[in-house]
Order: C-alpha cells, then structure tokens, then sequence
C-alpha cells in the first residue's frame, strides 16, 4: 500500500503558486462584483416608478443612476459618441446639450442611431422637459495620457468617444453638469434608447467569476500534484 506524502517545494515555487491563486481570486471577485453592479444597474434603469428630481445648477450625479427631469431648451451643437454598436451594426449616441432654465447645460443621451443616419439628426424645436436616468458620464477602464475630445477645430456634430466634464466645457464654451441624463425610451424626440440593455449581461460575469475561481483551485491542485511523493 503506497503513502502520499508532500515534500518541500522552492521558494519560487511557492511565490509562484501564491500569486496566481492571488491574481486568479482577486479577477473572480471582480467579475462578480461587476455582476451584482450590473443587476443594481439594470433594476434602477428600469424602475419609472419613483419621482424625477428637477436638475439644475446644483446638481450632480451620484454612485447610481436616479430618476430626474430636466427643462429647457435644445441646443444644436450636438454631439455623437462613437464606438456605440447595436445588433452588430456599428453607430453613435446621440449627445444633446440642453439649457435648463438657470442657464447651465445639461447633456441628453437622446439615443443609438447607425452611422449612415448620423448626418441629419432632427432636433425638438422650443422649450420642454425631459426625464430619464441621471448617472455620471461614462468613462474608460483607461484614460490615455494626452486624450482629448476638444479639437482646436469644432464643428458639430462633434464625434467624441469618453469626454470629460471639462472636454464638453471646452467643446460647447458654456458650464455642463458633470453626468448625462438617458432619455425615457417612450418619449419623442429621441432615437433608439433600451438602457436596461447594458452589453454583457450579469450572468456572464458570474460566469467569468467562476472561471477564474476554478483556475485559482487549479493552480492549487496543480502545487499539490506536482510536489507530493508516493511511498510503498
């Protein structure tokens, strides 16, 4: 009858092991916390039940997407937010500034329209409200050094990719909140809009979470068959 019995590894061996299961644990925990945000996200974008907070001068977005209205007027220097693909065709968001009543700008995601009809955007003429879900502007998982969405060159439609406060300041020459509000999908004036629809579902990032859980148990499996020694 043979004995397992586990031997001594190298240091480097151990440093080695020690920091995959670290790296492989830490990437299964963020996917899964990705994946509740994400359900959170979902729930609170679908949720039209709770009372539209009036946006102004004041105003600024929180951690979570709340319900809010804002009343104004239309601006034409819009602008288009690239990379925005939807069932596999490639488009832009439509990025409306509106002037609220005390004069500040507030950004509209008016909605997804494809490439080809990004050159005859029609715009709401007059004064209204518009409710929709305040959030802050979206952002990369990594902001190059020297990236900028103000050309020295404007024209509009500006196409711009992850602007920041001060690129919409600098690209429209008046203050602008620092969020944008999505447009209710059954309001007029407005393009393609299914908010609760936010690319990768929370399933597969529960299931990327799990993935890479099972390569951290991999990697300690591994450690384990690689130094035991079988005696008689």
């Amino acid at each position: 009858m043979s004995r397992a019995r586990f031997r001594a590894p190298a240091p480097w061996a151990w440093a080695l092991t020690a920091a995959a299961v670290v790296l492989f644990a830490t990437l299964s925990a963020w996917q899964w916390r990705k994946g509740v945000a994400k359900e959170s996200l979902m729930e609170r974008l679908a949720d039209r039940s709770a009372a539209a907070e009036p946006l102004s001068a004041t105003s600024a977005p929180g951690a979570a997407p709340r319900r809010a209205r804002a009343t104004g007027a239309y601006l034409g220097q819009q602008l288009l937010q690239d990379g925005q693909a939807q069932d596999g065709q490639p488009g832009y968001h439509v990025w409306t500034p509106m002037q609220l009543q005390d004069g500040v700008l507030v950004i509209v995601n008016r909605g997804w329209v494809p490439r080809a009809a990004a050159s005859a955007l029609p715009l709401p003429a007059g004064e209204g409200s518009v409710t929709g879900a305040w959030r802050a502007l979206p952002a990369p998982g990594l902001r190059l050094a020297g990236a900028n969405d103000c050309p020295a060159q404007k024209t509009f439609p500006a196409i711009v990719l992850y602007p920041t406060v001060s690129d919409l300041e600098c690209l429209l020459g008046r203050r602008v909140l620092a969020g944008l509000l999505l447009m209710d999908p059954q309001l007029d004036g407005g393009f393609a809009r299914d908010w609760v629809d936010t690319g990768i579902p929370p399933q597969r990032h529960y299931g990327y979470a799990f993935q890479w859980l099972a390569l951290a148990v991999a990697a300690l499996a591994l450690f384990w068959a690689v130094n035991r020694e079988s005696h008689a």
